[in-house]
C-alpha cells in the first residue's frame, strides 16, 4: 500500500480532511464543489511520489493544491452558488459557525489568510510560503484584515 510521509492514504483522508473542506468551502461557499476539489486534492496525492518530509510538510502540501484548484474552479466557472452555511457546516464547532458569515464577506485571498492563520495556526512566514506570496505582503493584509473584521463584527452588533 502507498504511503506518503509514513502515512496510508486512508489516514491522510482521516487526518486532513475536515482542514481541506474547510479551505474549499471558504473559497467556493459551496459543499459539493468543496468534496469535488477535495477528491481531486486527493487524486493529485495519489500521482505523487513520496517526497514529503514530514507530516507537516505533506499537510502544507495538501493545502496549497487545495487553494490552487480553488482558484482554478473560479477560472472554469465564473458563476459562485451560494448554500447556506450554517445547513453545510454542521461538522464545525458553534463558536466557529457564528464568525464564518462575516468571513466570508471578505475576499477569496482574504479568507484563506484569516483561515491559515486563526484556524489552523499557521505563522505569517508559512502562510507566504503556502500562497507564494511575499511575507510583508501577508503580514499587511492579515493587519487590514483584522481592522476589517473588527469593523464588520462591531458594525453587525
Amino acid at each position: 500500500m502507498k504511503t506518503f510521509a509514513g502515512l496510508r492514504i486512508h489516514d491522510i483522508v482521516e487526518n486532513f480532511s475536515d482542514t481541506l473542506i474547510r479551505i474549499a468551502i471558504q473559497q467556493t461557499k459551496n459543499m459539493s464543489e468543496a468534496e469535488d476539489i477535495v477528491q481531486e486534492v486527493y487524486m493529485s496525492l495519489m500521482k505523487q511520489r513520496d517526497f514529503f518530509d514530514d507530516e507537516a510538510h505533506l499537510k502544507g502540501w495538501l493545502i496549497k493544491v487545495t487553494y490552487n484548484k480553488c482558484k482554478d474552479y473560479f477560472k472554469l466557472s465564473r458563476v459562485r452558488k451560494n448554500i447556506p452555511i450554517t445547513e453545510e457546516m454542521t461538522f464545525m464547532a458553534k463558536e466557529e459557525q457564528s464568525i464564518l458569515p462575516e468571513i466570508f464577506e471578505l475576499e477569496l485571498e482574504e479568507t484563506t489568510i484569516v483561515y491559515l492563520h486563526y484556524y489552523e495556526g499557521y505563522k505569517i512566514a508559512e502562510i507566504a510560503n503556502l500562497l507564494e506570496m511575499k511575507v510583508n505582503t501577508v503580514s499587511s493584509k492579515l493587519r487590514r484584515l483584522r481592522m476589517k473584521l473588527r469593523f464588520i463584527l462591531e458594525e453587525g452588533s
